[in-house]
């Protein structure tokens, strides 16, 4: 008993060099040479780079067509000055590994250092399970996401409005504000800790709300993107409750935004959700209550799981999230547990992380996938065809990768279409048809509605219903000829000069 106490307290002492495990299994990924991100990461390393380029940016002349043109509203500032640095020195894919893998290692950091100061002894297994052995929180760390940095602050916000720490709890909702269009977030959970606070010590005590709502507010108000960052959190809330049925999930919308089957959902967050049967379980058997931050830590989970079954995956990572915070804190709660279950979950969790891992690991494999030096090669292809602002049509979500590397070349969509659907209906709706194949005349819809675009890029296999038939207008129209791209990728199309268009001035 004495050697098991004293390995234990061996374990509680050097539980911290345990994280490192995460930033070496993400590396493993993010260095491989078959790496490939989406399109969000790529747009996060362009801004930033057009930013130390160009100076403060009032505009993004990129997208001339969308809703982020002028003014532009950086509802990511704060990423990308922690981006800055990174793509000062480092050329572009470089800089997006770095980024990736000192972001989420910061995100585990927080959740360790905040779990810690809660009282939960073994509080690094706890993180490294849960951020391996759920395979969307594995994704999202490889990924440079739009919420990427607000998780590094979530845990201590959390952790504020536990402490009913109001001061650091204003603080903390305001810097967030420059961090995630949705920090607006922040105020259901803290609604929810007021209910169960009422619930459990029976008293009012509103002061994280206000705090919350308030620093919010001030981010809100006292913000270099006033007033344009209002219309961008206005439209980024209204797509939760309304879906333009012309803005297919995996077509002209992030995958993110499809609704989850219950198979996917057992896929991408299997082992949380077992870990919340168990607790559910366990707590039905016991006359105790837990706390009131640990409950108001689950309810808030399982209201973004639900949340995340009604729009899709965004929510569902935050669950995650919010599981790591909440199910160690319920577990050390509910003990004493059977002597052999710490073992059996340690072995559970391990192989399930490994299979999430192997998992990731196998997609590198995709021949289809596109690459930072596929985007590299086509930007720097593009960028001897054409003229440094001529607009380029190209899939929105290959927008970014291109954006990331190349010169000063436009694009009518990309990062969101959402953005060129809000500023301009007619042109999106003539982008949607042309890339669905649908357009009988693309030379006309070029010279119409695309600023008389010459260069057209088309995915080889097609990622989207309608490329084929795009392909093959494209192919028998005269007014086209088909350039030798340098990736196999893509094909691309340029249109034939006519004689109205040498007379142009």
């Amino acid at each position: 008993m004495a050697a098991l106490t004293k390995q234990h307290a061996w374990l509680v002492r050097f539980q911290a060099v345990l994280l490192l495990a995460l930033p070496v299994v993400w590396s493993c990924f993010v260095w491989s040479p078959g790496f490939f991100t989406d399109p969000d990461s790529y747009f996060h390393i362009g801004v930033t780079r057009r930013f130390l380029e160009h100076g403060w940016l009032r505009e993004l002349p990129w997208l001339p067509h969308t809703t982020l043109a002028t003014p532009f509203p950086d509802m990511y500032l704060g990423q990308h000055v922690w981006l800055a640095p990174l793509v000062a020195l480092f050329e572009p894919m470089t800089a997006l590994r770095l980024g990736i893998v000192g972001a989420s290692f910061a995100c585990a950091t927080s959740l360790y250092l905040v779990l810690r100061r809660r009282g939960v002894e073994l509080a690094a297994p706890w993180v490294v399970g849960g951020m391996l052995a759920c395979p969307l929180a594995l994704t999202y760390a490889v990924f440079l996401k739009g919420a990427t940095t607000f998780l590094i602050l979530l845990p201590w916000f959390v952790d504020a409005v536990w402490a009913r720490a109001r001061r650091r709890t204003f603080v903390l909702a305001w810097v967030s504000v420059y961090l995630y269009v949705g920090a607006t977030v922040l105020v259901p959970f803290a609604v929810v800790h007021l209910f169960v606070m009422r619930w459990w010590d029976g008293e009012w005590d509103a002061g994280c709300v206000v705090a919350t709502i308030g620093g919010i507010l001030a981010g809100m108000i006292i913000n270099p993107f006033w007033p344009a960052h209002w219309g961008y959190v206005a439209a980024e809330l209204r797509t939760v409750f309304e879906r333009d049925p012309a803005l297919v999930p995996g077509e002209y919308r992030g995958a993110e935004w499809m609704m989850l089957t219950g198979q996917m959902l057992v896929h991408l967050a299997g082992a949380a959700l077992v870990a919340w049967g168990i607790l559910l379980v366990r707590q039905l058997g016991r006359a105790a209550r837990v706390s009131a931050e640990a409950a108001s830590g689950a309810i808030a989970a399982l209201g973004m799981l639900a949340g995340g079954l009604l729009s899709g995956t965004k929510l569902v990572e935050l669950f995650i999230i919010f599981s790591i915070l909440a199910v160690p804190q319920l577990a050390s709660q509910m003990r004493p547990w059977p002597r052999i279950a710490p073992a059996v979950v340690a072995v559970v969790v391990s192989l399930v992380a490994v299979g999430s891992v192997r998992g990731l690991l196998r997609e590198l494999d995709d021949p289809l996938a596109v690459r930072g030096r596929d985007y590299r090669a086509m930007s720097a292809w593009l960028g001897e065809r054409t003229e440094p602002t001529e607009m380029i049509l190209a899939p929105w979500d290959d927008m970014p990768g291109l954006f990331a590397f190349g010169a000063d070349q436009r694009y009518m969509a990309g990062f969101n279409v959402q953005f060129l659907r809000d500023e301009d209906p007619k042109r999106f709706e003539a982008y949607a048809l042309f890339y669905r194949g649908a357009i009988t005349d693309p030379e006309r819809a070029m010279e119409v509605f695309f600023d008389d675009a010459r260069i057209v890029l088309v995915r080889r296999q097609p990622h989207q219903p309608g490329e084929p038939a795009l392909t093959a207008r494209l192919q028998a129209s005269p007014a086209f000829e088909e350039l030798a791209a340098p990736v196999p990728l893509w094909r691309v199309f340029r249109r034939r000069v006519s004689a109205s268009m040498k007379s142009r001035p």
